[in-house]
């Protein structure tokens, strides 16, 4: 397996580069790097404007924990209102 020090090295310059150009002209990009399992580096750029790239996002920095990747989506705006298995929750916090 590669190490942090690889990706550090390596990896996360060129995300940079990429990430800086994307910026430039005016993309979102959401990059996700595992070294080993359960060791990771992130690249987050610009405007996550798009429920997709929300989506991208919350799974890139729930690290595993799907809990997380909900709240965040949920921090994030995200409507769940036409979710089958969030439903029930979606009723219940828009009561309070």
């Amino acid at each position: 397996m590669a190490t942090e020090k690889e990706y550090d090295e390596i990896i996360a310059p060129m995300l940079a580069d990429v990430a800086r150009k994307a910026e430039e002209l005016g993309m979102s990009l959401v990059a996700s790097v595992e070294w080993e399992p359960n060791e990771r580096g992130s690249t987050l750029i610009g405007p996550m404007t798009s429920v997709s790239q929300n989506l991208v996002k919350a799974a890139t920095l729930c690290h595993g924990n799907i809990d997380a990747m909900i709240i965040g989506l949920m921090r994030s705006g995200v409507d769940f209102s036409q979710s089958v298995f969030l439903h029930s929750f979606n009723k219940e916090t828009s009561s309070h």
